[in-house]
Parts: structure tokens; C-alpha cells; sequence
């Protein structure tokens, strides 16, 4: 796991604009303080995909909207993965926004890309362990996959009991904040002669044309 700089940049909002050395200063602060308060954990569940409707056999889940069902079209068996950094980078960033908020800023959109960083290592691992290509991951809240089946990813992960991720019944968020649950498809059609995607085509194939975050 690694925090990209660039990455930190983006989601404070910088678009290629210079920036002075106090700010360079403060991001190398705030990479540290991230990476020495994080505690990532997770847990990834392997599921047959039931076509129709299409659904995960033995989970009491049925995936909603065209987007997923596109995503999944080419796979018969899916990953489902829940993760989080914890509650101590949290509790950081909270008091930092008291104490020194451009720092605390900092330090959030260090955590944001912690947690990205984390998956996408989870991702290139189960990669490693197939011969058939996975898709990205794709997450609650993509495209018209709705939020609300987050309560799904939850309640067949165990996540409360297994890493400490409660769920909001009414917004459908998660707690700690910076915590993540996702999909990934095992593709039928294809062999292992590929290189992990990551999160390649994510902001592609996300309809919130509109997001400030948007590569």
C-alpha cells in the first residue's frame, strides 16, 4: 500500500496549478501521520453468480441496475470484499481539523487514498491467484448500482463482527468513514495473459459525469 502524491493532490483539488513549498511540506506530514495511524483490515467472500435474477447463490443477495449486470455479464463466480483503514486515522483527522485544518484536510485526503491504495492491493492479489482475468472492482453507488445495497455487503461480510464496520440504516454509510465494499467478477472468456486493472476504467464507467474527483 502506498499514498500517491498525485493522488493526495487530486482530491485536495489541485489540477496541475504550482504550489509552494510549505504545502509540499505539509503533504509529506500528512502522508506520515496517515500511515502511521491506519490499521487496514478486510475480508473477501467467493461467490457463484446467479444469472437470473442476478444474484450471489447462498448470500440472500440480489444485485440491482443495468450497470452491475453489464460489469458482471462474462463472469459466473464474483469476489465480494469489505475493508476499512479504522477509526484511529478518524479520531487523527477530527482533531487536526480543531488544531490545524490545513493539515487535517491533508491528512483526510491522505486517508481517502490509503483506503483506494488498500483495495487496489487486495485486487492485484486475488489477481495473482487466478488464471482467469477479474474485473475492476466495482462498488455500491456506481453508476446506477444503488447505495442502499450496502446493507447486502455488510450483513454477508459480517463486517461489524469480523473488521469493525457499522452501517448507517438511513444514509447507508459506513463507519469508519474511510472504509469500502465492492464487487469483483471472475471473467469466463478470458485466460490470465493480462496485468491487474486496478481501478482502470472506474471514473469511465461512473454516469456522475460531474464529480469533482473525476480523472
Amino acid at each position: 500500500m502506498k499514498i500517491d502524491k498525485s493522488e493526495l493532490l487530486r482530491y485536495l483539488g489541485y489540477k496541475g496549478q504550482e504550489y509552494g513549498e510549505n504545502i509540499e511540506q505539509n503533504i509529506d506530514r500528512a502522508v506520515a501521520i496517515c500511515l502511521d495511524k491506519i490499521t487496514p483490515r478486510s475480508i473477501i467472500k467467493k461467490y457463484s453468480l446467479i444469472k437470473e435474477p442476478l444474484s450471489l447463490k447462498g448470500a440472500n443477495m440480489t444485485l440491482q441496475g443495468k450497470d452491475i449486470a453489464k460489469h458482471l455479464e462474462d463472469c459466473n463466480e464474483v469476489y465480494i470484499l469489505g475493508a476499512t483503514v479504522g477509526f484511529e486515522i478518524e479520531k487523527t483527522v477530527n482533531k487536526l481539523m480543531n488544531e490545524n485544518p490545513l493539515l487535517g484536510v491533508m491528512v483526510d485526503s491522505a486517508s481517502i487514498c490509503a483506503i483506494e491504495s488498500y483495495c487496489d492491493d487486495l485486487c492485484e492479489e486475488l489477481q495473482k491467484q487466478n488464471t482467469k482475468q477479474l474485473t475492476w472492482r466495482f462498488s455500491c453507488g456506481y453508476g446506477d448500482f444503488p447505495l442502499s445495497q450496502q446493507k447486502d455487503f455488510v450483513r454477508a461480510l459480517e463486517l461489524q463482527k469480523r473488521i469493525g464496520v457499522f452501517l448507517n440504516e438511513d444514509s447507508f454509510m459506513m463507519s469508519p468513514q474511510k472504509s469500502i465494499t465492492a464487487i469483483i467478477g471472475i471473467k469466463e472468456n478470458t485466460t490470465k495473459d493480462i496485468q491487474s486493472q486496478r481501478c482502470v476504467g472506474k471514473c469511465d464507467n461512473c454516469g456522475n459525469v460531474g464529480c469533482q474527483y473525476r480523472k
